[in-house]
């Protein structure tokens, strides 16, 4: 009795003094540094890391989110961000990292060396999303937009809106990349960001301060036209290297074989039983579709199915009203020009697939596992000896 009496008092005294002195171990909140967002440059010394911080603040008002843009270099990621801490005082938090954005010279060399990382650290989530940049990572975490106070959370509300529909966007994460670069099809996409200034200046300021790599002195962000964000162009990847690029509407039908349609549209040039001409906008309700590797004598083809409800949601030219109580309906002239109009979008998407060397619609993986005897022998230069058959029905929604 006398013992476990003891041993208890033993273990009290050590977790009294662990609180009285080293807090548990714990970092006090308001010395951490909640990175949302990583902006990743290459420079001449290795790389240039921009983090976009929200800065937690005690307070009993509702107040707008407090942010910070700060920047250092290393030879390596981890370097570089561990700079942050040194220079700042503050202690990396990348638990809360959604958003890694990759410069335009990130993209000269495999991309895979700055991926590798956060697959491997077990700081960051796998679920973060990637995407490219027209121009550096830090022009776009020190913009600001009229959509949100804090630019990463203005570029994850497009990524992240419908992210399990169809739409022009393809959303990326570091695990679905990975997943796809590991795989034998060794390909991957990625959105690419360009900022579009708006005309509204307004009076707003940038909340940015950045850190220089050669001094702990941080400074006043200037005076930037706000930006609204385009992501409709999406790069294709081989091996870890970017060989093409693909447009809105490609990512779009491409999505429709991956995912369901919530909201999706496409423009097409119509002529209605009224002799009206011009443009419509195309209303996608509900999709079915499947794709598959087959052969047809000994010739690899890619086989893909698509059955389109859709509807006219909108037009540039005056309806007449007999038009206008279809519903938006449309002729079969109008349904089966549609129809052409995604085998010839998806035969292009295809096309320039085959030229980046880029299986986006991972041929090869389904032929590791479908037709894994001929694997061996047909892997090395597969892609140019593919064929595609697309096949896509249109009909009227209502």
């Amino acid at each position: 009795m006398y013992k476990r009496a003891k041993f208890f008092m033993i273990i009290f005294f050590i977790i009294f003094i662990n609180f009285l002195t080293l807090d548990f171990l714990l970092i006090d909140v308001e010395k951490t540094a909640l990175i949302v967002a990583i902006g990743i440059d290459k420079s001449e010394s290795g790389y240039e890391v921009t983090a976009q911080i929200a800065v937690p603040e005690a307070t009993n008002q509702s107040t707008k989110s407090n942010e910070s843009v700060i920047y250092a270099t290393g030879e390596t990621l981890y370097d570089a961000i561990s700079d942050i801490g040194s220079r700042t005082g503050w202690y990396p938090k990348l638990s809360f990292c959604n958003l890694i954005i990759l410069g335009n010279k990130v993209f000269e060399e495999n991309v895979m060396g700055v991926v590798d990382f956060f697959v491997r650290s077990y700081k960051v989530e796998d679920s973060a999303i990637l995407c490219a940049s027209e121009k550096t990572a830090k022009e776009v975490l020190l913009s600001i937009s009229p959509l949100d106070n804090i630019s990463s959370f203005a570029l994850t509300k497009i990524f992240v809106r419908d992210h399990n529909s169809a739409s022009k966007i393809l959303t990326t994460s570091i695990k679905d990349f990975a997943k796809f670069y590991y795989s034998p099809c060794k390909s991957g996409f990625m959105p690419m960001i360009k900022m579009i200034d708006t005309k509204d200046k307004g009076n707003n300021t940038s909340q940015a301060s950045s850190l220089t790599s050669n001094s702990g002195a941080s400074s006043e962000g200037e005076k930037n036209t706000p930006v609204v964000y385009d992501a409709d162009t999406c790069l294709l990847f081989s091996k870890g290297y970017k060989t093409g690029e693909i447009s809105g509407d490609e990512c779009l039908f491409y999505s429709l074989f991956e995912k369901n349609v919530n909201e999706a549209f496409f423009n097409l040039e119509i002529v209605d039983e009224d002799g009206n001409r011009g443009k419509a906008l195309i209303g996608i309700r509900r999709v079915n579709s499947s794709i598959k590797l087959e052969y047809d004598n000994d010739i690899p083809t890619l086989k893909g199915n698509m059955k389109l409800w859709i509807q006219i949601s909108d037009t540039d030219f005056p309806q007449s009203m007999k038009q206008i109580a279809t519903i938006g309906r449309l002729s079969e002239n109008m349904l089966e020009k549609a129809s052409n109009y995604a085998v010839t979008t998806l035969n292009t998407l295809f096309e320039k697939t085959v030229s980046a060397g880029c299986d986006i619609f991972e041929s090869k993986n389904m032929l590791y596992r479908f037709h894994n005897d001929k694997f061996s022998s047909q892997e090395k230069n597969f892609l140019t000896k593919l064929k595609c058959d697309f096949n896509v029905t249109c009909q009227n929604y209502i």
